[in-house]
């Protein structure tokens, strides 16, 4: 009897991609900060309600037992020092690292399993893209606030090259079908987890 073909990178990325494509497209275009004239304050309040997810995110990731994911975890953990050090830039003080009990665990419990640790950390990751994006787009007007949230980490060849190699990561620990299900399910719990942070709904 012949093995069953590990899934390709396309086949990894499509239902994750599918999955969290309409939670993408409600969080990205209902932002405060991506409106045309956000400031150097709607930063800050996105750097602040951020803040508690991705530490919630990081502590999951640390917890899946993986030595991948606790990389992305490693460098989650520098770019929310970098967050903190955006908000003293910003003069703004940062909220209590506070959230929803359910939410938290969801993430944490879930993240038992490596694979649907791994769809948080395909969310996690997609983002530094947006943030560059981003960056780019704001970096000259809120000058000479340095914006290091937005800026890639860890990145010594470039962000693409890094998402290139972190795709490849995601496909070799995603096996079988199960697995792909199970990172599709972490990636939608990314998202919405995320999304009422921002008052977004889906």
């Amino acid at each position: 009897m012949s093995a069953v073909a590990a899934p390709s990178i396309a086949d990894v990325l499509r239902p994750l991609r599918t999955a969290t494509h309409a939670l993408h497209e409600a969080l990205d275009s209902q932002l405060p900060i991506a409106r045309e004239d956000a400031s150097l304050a709607d930063y800050a309040a996105h750097l602040r309600a951020l803040r508690p997810w991705l530490e919630s995110v990081r502590q999951a990731l640390a917890g899946a037992g993986d030595p991948g994911l606790d990389r992305v975890a490693r460098r989650t953990e520098r770019r929310l020092a970098a967050l903190m050090l955006d908000l003293e830039d910003a003069s703004a003080a940062p909220a209590a690292a506070s959230f929803a009990p359910l939410d938290a665990h969801r993430l944490a419990d879930g993240a038992r399993d490596p694979a649907f640790a791994w769809g948080l950390a395909y969310v996690l990751e997609g983002s530094q893209l947006g943030g560059a994006a981003m960056h780019k787009r704001l970096g000259p007007r809120l000058a000479p606030h340095p914006m290091r949230y937005f800026q890639p980490v860890d990145a010594p060849e470039g962000l693409a090259a890094q998402w290139k190699d972190f795709v490849a990561q995601l496909a070799a620990a995603l096996r079988d079908p199960a697995a792909v299900d199970a990172a599709r399910r972490g990636a939608v719990a990314g998202f919405e987890t995320l999304m009422p942070r921002f008052g977004v709904r889906a």
